[in-house]
């Protein structure tokens, strides 16, 4: 659906009559990845397979029912950086629809969730949302925008081009539905919630009547009588990949339930803060917090962006493909293509829905976890032998490969790579680290977790019913490998994993080499691992250290600086993360610098350079050295401007 000029022109004069308080105390979790996608809606479609995909951020204990109390003790973690909050997130996943062949690919998302002081100016208490309130915000059958409406107000799309040369355009601008072109640096989906309680009611038949907008305008003002309570705001951006995709015209892009209007976005919420008074904090105690969560002090306490990047869903799901791996003849459940104004089509036939299963697959028999691990500090922890498959490594793959030379210790790193031994060799031991350093999932299976930079998920078999090989040369691979070189396999096609069969009695070298994926052997004695992070692929969301590189006056991350006494490598990394940045960097201690490139790079001794600690001792750089560190698999957004929703546009950094 297009609009007429009149109308935009409404629509735009409607953006500037709003009220916002861009820099009022508000936090963003950025980059917040979901925890799970897959066509569960517990709040409208309880208790049975829901009608559309979605994409879903926050704890891991979603499942196709909610109570507060499920969700906050069900789930082990969450995808936001602050533990505590284990509530859910959730908007319909968007589809790119191939012209050619008809098919739908999930297009990758992430999201950017707000909590914003607004109204307080009218003299409304601000508070925490309540335990047990769910939300809907948009309607997935609504085909029109009415630009006096506040609920339509809420929903809004922006295109992201950081070259700035259709700055001023107004087929650019902010609009309530999809674009008619291609976005160089994706799209931004926008949903801001109501922020007036009725006081009384979780919930409502509709999902929507015991809340309401506020009465000046969709993101702020004084609430309503019928509506007295004033819960903190909450705004979502979804950043879709829409980049990563060809535009062929209307219709390219798809919600889940079919629209290709982006008029039916929807957003739905499900508290789950196992301590609201954190919320409390924020709303009275953060007069200094304008985006970055490490300047509320009580959340900053206790952030933990690691935890979020290795939290995995545990629950079950749709017994169905979701269109991430392979694109989909049908969106899944009873969804035709949309198009225009008219009555959603309906189905050809129903079928019955498919059968829930589990995430989480058993061990094999005779086999446990141990946990996570280091590697070792002279070389590889387990020597035995190697393989790698960078299309469907999991746990049990490398348990099977390890039990089937005899091994009786597995551990799966850089979520492909498997390492076998009889021992731990070369400076490591059976003492684990961190859960969360164990960051990356598998990348065989997104729900398992497969070690991590320099980490270990090790398994262990007493008795895994093979003997060892005597030597190398009995390997029967075809194609064997060292875990030190880099794989010369292709992580877009399957294939074979190389494997490599080393003696449990080899000597391990002593000469550090990179510790990427294993490619053709030079030699069958082990090497070390390398203090420089492995080029092999990460979890989507998971920041990894790139090295020490030097600073110059002109600066080598321009993107958005920020400095405090309290810096902490976790507090850049949410900075840089809430602004889009795919680099963050840390210099003297507690300088932070975001950036999506480096000038002129240059690196330097690690050890040497990049020496002084910030304040929670961990090392943050050194003078005009910067300890450097990358995201993978995340999504860009522009350092120049901030979206507190349609109405309220900030162009100053936060």
């Amino acid at each position: 659906m297009r609009f007429s000029d009149s109308l935009r022109a409404h629509f735009v004069l409607s953006a500037l009559l709003a009220l916002p308080l861009v820099n009022g105390v508000h936090v963003i979790f950025g980059g917040t990845r979901p925890v799970v996608t897959t066509r569960l809606d517990p709040i409208v479609n309880a208790g049975q397979v829901g009608s559309h995909m979605h994409s879903i951020a926050g704890g891991n204990g979603f499942k196709n029912t909610y109570s507060y109390e499920a969700l906050t003790s069900e789930s082990t973690c969450t995808t936001i950086v602050v533990p505590q909050d284990k509530s859910n997130y959730w908007t319909p996943s968007i589809y790119h629809h191939n012209a050619n062949d008809g098919t739908f690919s999930l297009m990758p998302a992430s999201f950017n969730i707000y909590y914003l002081v607004r109204g307080d100016q009218t003299g409304d208490k601000i508070v925490a949302p309540p335990p047990g309130l769910v939300m809907v915000a948009g309607d997935p059958n609504r085909r029109t925008y009415n630009a006096d409406n506040h609920a339509d107000q809420a929903v809004s799309f922006v295109c992201l081009d950081y070259s700035g040369s259709h700055n001023g355009d107004p087929d650019w601008a902010e609009r309530p539905d999809f674009f008619d072109h291609n976005c160089p640096n994706g799209m931004r989906a926008q949903i801001f919630f109501p922020a007036c309680w009725d006081g009384k009611n979780l919930d409502s038949a509709d999902h929507k009547s015991h809340m309401a907008y506020p009465i000046d305008a969709y993101n702020n003002g004084k609430c309503p009588d019928t509506h007295p309570v004033h819960i903190i705001s909450i705004f979502y951006e979804m950043i879709v990949s829409t980049d990563q995709f060809d535009y062929h015209g209307p219709g390219t892009w798809v919600l889940a339930n079919g629209d290709t209007t982006g008029l039916g976005f929807h957003g739905d919420f499900a508290m789950g803060w196992t301590d609201p008074g954190l919320i409390t904090s924020l709303i009275n105690d953060c007069p200094n917090a304008a985006g970055n969560v490490a300047d509320c002090p009580a959340l900053a306490a206790v952030m933990d962006s690691n935890a979020a990047s290795a939290c995995r869903f545990n629950g079950q799901i749709v017994d169905e493909p979701v269109g991430d791996k392979t694109p989909l003849t049908a969106l899944p459940g009873c969804n035709p293509v949309w198009e225009g104004t008219g009555p959603k089509p309906t189905c050809d036939g129903t079928s019955a829905p498919p059968p829930m299963s589990g995430t989480q697959e058993p061990l094999l028999a005779g086999w446990s976890n141990i946990g996570c691990i280091a590697e070792g500090t002279s070389g590889r922890a387990l020597t035995g032998a190697s393989t790698v498959d960078a299309t469907g490594m999991t746990v049990n793959k490398c348990a099977a490969f390890c039990a089937g030379k005899g091994f009786t210790y597995a551990g799966i790193e850089w979520s492909q790579e498997c390492y076998c031994g009889n021992s731990l060799v070369n400076g490591a031991s059976k003492n684990t680290v961190a859960d969360e350093q164990c960051s990356n999932a598998c990348a065989g299976n997104q729900f398992e977790t497969c070690g991590g930079p320099q980490r270990l998920t090790l398994i262990y078999n007493p008795t895994p019913g093979q003997a060892p090989p005597a030597s190398a040369s009995s390997s029967t691979s075809s194609s064997s490998a060292s875990p030190s070189s880099p794989a010369k396999t292709s992580s877009t096609t399957t294939s074979s994993p190389t494997t490599l069969v080393i003696p449990p009695s080899s000597v391990a070298s002593s000469t550090p080499v990179s510790s990427v994926t294993p490619a053709k052997p030079t030699s069958t004695t082990p090497a070390a691992p390398s203090s420089t992070p492995s080029s092999s692929p990460s979890a989507p969301g998971t920041w990894v250290a790139d090295g020490c590189v030097k600073d110059t006056a002109s600066r080598t991350l321009q993107g958005f600086s920020t400095s405090s006494d309290s810096m902490t490598i976790a507090t850049c990394q949410s900075t840089c993360d809430s602004k889009g940045f795919t680099y963050a960097g840390l210099e003297f201690g507690k300088e932070c610098y975001c950036g999506n490139e480096l000038v002129d790079r240059v690196d330097i001794n690690q050890a040497q350079q990049c020496y002084m600690t910030c304040s929670d001792g961990k090392k943050c750089g050194g003078t005009w050295a910067i300890s450097l560190f990358k995201k993978n698999g995340h999504v860009a957004r522009s350092q120049k401007a901030r979206h507190f929703g349609r109405n309220a546009h900030a162009h100053a950094s936060l």
